[in-house]
């Protein structure tokens, strides 16, 4: 069996380089496409999760957590009584701002030269989102300042004096945030694509009955057409991964040994899929179509262009079943959080399972397409 899959695997080499055109799409398209995307596009950042971490626990310092809540932008969804907590919820992503109020703070307002220390941790592996909450934060702490100031009459209001504290992207840079995303999705679209032509070209070419007749099973056939596609997809996942590193800079906190390993159920998913749509495929102009229908729909679910939290409920579940998601998620924690594997089973096991599924699908289709 190993033979016969090796030998397939050779002849699908062999197609590679005799078709020119396809081998300087795959070798170059990517690279020149993660340089002229220079941004991604994200709207309607609302209701973003708080935590508060409230040392004074007064009347005062609830309302202020109130005027925070009321905001369109910020939704007050944790209170918690240590730093740990607080660090925790910033570290799985389960809040994208922190504010602390300090203890004393109810006591000291208004007093003559005392201002108030409010700090503000914001998540900025979201550029975006960082820059919108730390506004509308910094927009309601002032307000609440201003009220308090007409209320006991001083004449300068800005007495809250709030500080700042960005984590895993200090300088707000909004290519950190992009590239990775831009990183995931150039591997998945160029892994679909050549794991779509593979039977399409066969059967286009008049080759496909060869194949049929030979001692090859439907499984190793399926093994054959996929391993080569998810090797080039790893080739190109190396090669635009250390593009970004050393051309644009973005940072790598986590392990790259640990980025490169939950790559490839991705990758495998993303084969399967191909698999699916070369299987029903007559031409190969019909597999570029249809790939260029699955992307479009993917990059919608995934989180590219719109964060998931935003969308629909309903849409909000369709997009757990797309792989593109879950390792959105899963690059921008790891280069950027330098988060580990205990902080993202959940989207490494939903991959593992999708990329199961996928790939019984796919044998499912080719045997089904070839009998």
């Amino acid at each position: 069996m190993v033979r016969r899959i090796s030998n397939l695997i050779f002849r699908e080499v062999i197609q590679f380089r005799r078709d020119r055109i396809l081998t300087l799409f795959i070798l170059l398209a990517p690279a020149l496409q993660l340089v002229l995307m220079t941004q991604s596009i994200e709207r309607g950042v609302n209701q973003q999760p708080v935590v508060i971490l409230d040392f004074d626990r007064s009347r005062l310092s609830r309302q202020l957590i109130t005027a925070l809540d009321n905001t369109e932008e910020l939704r007050v969804q944790f209170q918690v009584d240590s730093p740990e907590a607080l660090r925790h919820l910033l570290d799985k992503g389960q809040a994208r701002l922190a504010v602390v109020i300090p203890a004393g703070f109810a006591r000291e307002i208004g007093q003559a030269h005392t201002t108030q220390q409010v700090q503000l941790i914001a998540d900025a592996t979201n550029t975006v989102v960082a820059s919108t909450v730390m506004g509308a934060a910094s927009g309601a702490i002032s307000r609440f300042s201003a009220g308090l100031a007409n209320d006991i009459g001083l004449v300068v209001p800005e007495f809250i004096d709030f500080r700042t504290d960005v984590r895993f992207n200090p300088s707000l840079d909004y290519r950190d945030y992009s590239l990775p995303a831009m990183l995931g999705f150039i591997t998945y679209q160029v892994t679909l694509a050549v794991a779509a032509l593979g039977l399409a070209r066969e059967r286009e070419l008049g080759t496909l009955e060869q194949l049929m007749v030979s001692p090859l099973r439907r499984f190793e056939l399926t093994l054959g057409k996929g391993i080569p596609a998810a090797a080039i997809g790893g080739l190109n996942f190396v090669v635009i991964w250390a593009i970004s590193l050393t051309v644009f800079d973005v940072p790598m906190n986590g392990s790259p040994a640990l980025l490169a390993i939950l790559t490839l159920p991705f990758i495998t998913a993303v084969v399967g899929w191909g698999l699916v749509i070369s299987a029903i495929s007559r031409t190969q102009q019909q597999a570029i179509l249809l790939v260029f229908i699955q992307a479009m729909v993917e990059i919608t679910l995934s989180g590219f262009l719109v964060s998931v939290e935003n969308m629909p409920p309903l849409l909000q579940t369709i997009s757990h079943f797309v792989p593109l998601q879950h390792y959105l998620v899963i690059i921008r924690s790891v280069m950027l959080k330098g988060s580990g594997f205990s902080d993202l089973w959940v989207h490494v096991l939903a991959l593992v399972a999708l990329s199961l599924v996928m790939g019984l699908i796919a044998l499912r289709s080719v045997a089904r397409r070839l009998e």
